[in-house]
């Protein structure tokens, strides 16, 4: 997030091709971010964008005042969100609800200087209107870890100077892997009977 908006790596891509651009797009500080999805990665994303002073919007299916109350963060409606934050950040689980919910509809209400975000999965994006909207400046950018068919085919897409993408790392961490392993070990060994190694 902080990467896409300070144009890290659009810079970066246009300095290993010889190209002197400084534009650096602006600071996150102050701006406004929606978080769609507040269960455990999207409540971790908002508690990381403290220090930043953001104006937090949160849309999710559960009411949650005690956690917006505790974190500064508003729970409005799906449109507002839309229409109100510079980076709009999805964290929802694939349903028949999610699916494609990132439209040609939804991506007309984005700022046309706001951001995306997809960390959570990939058919949550309907990814030709995404490509519409990035090649014609619809929205400012796009940051994708996921992607509908991965690893993805559409070179025209991947190119895109607009849009940031990496092949599903999000959870890929050395120390995140490590995590998963001992939290699955630990668990088995509970369920026989014998207390988890305290991590």
């Amino acid at each position: 997030m902080l990467g896409l908006c300070r144009n890290v790596f659009g810079s970066g891509y246009s300095l290993k091709q010889s190209r002197w651009e400084k534009e650096g797009g602006w600071q996150l500080t102050g701006k406004t971010v929606g978080i769609i999805g507040c269960g455990y990665v999207g409540s971790d994303v908002i508690k990381l964008l403290a220090p930043l002073q953001c104006t937090l919007l949160i849309c999710d299916i559960i009411e949650k005042p005690e956690f917006c109350q505790e974190h500064n963060a508003t729970q409005t409606s799906l449109e507002n969100l839309i229409a109100e934050s510079d980076v709009v950040s999805l964290h929802v689980p694939l349903t028949s609800l999610t699916a494609k919910m990132v439209d040609k509809s939804f991506l007309d209400k984005m700022k046309p200087t706001a951001y995306l975000v997809n960390t959570c999965r990939g058919d949550v994006v309907d990814q030709g209107a995404l490509k519409s909207a990035l090649m014609q400046g619809d929205i400012a950018g796009a940051a994708l870890d996921v992607f509908a068919e991965e690893p993805p085919t559409d070179e025209e897409f991947l190119s895109l100077p607009n849009l940031t993408g990496t092949p599903h790392i999000g959870g890929n961490a050395k120390e995140a892997v490590e995590a998963m392993g001992r939290s699955a070990i630990n668990h088995l060994v509970s369920f026989f009977g014998n207390p988890p190694e305290k991590s």
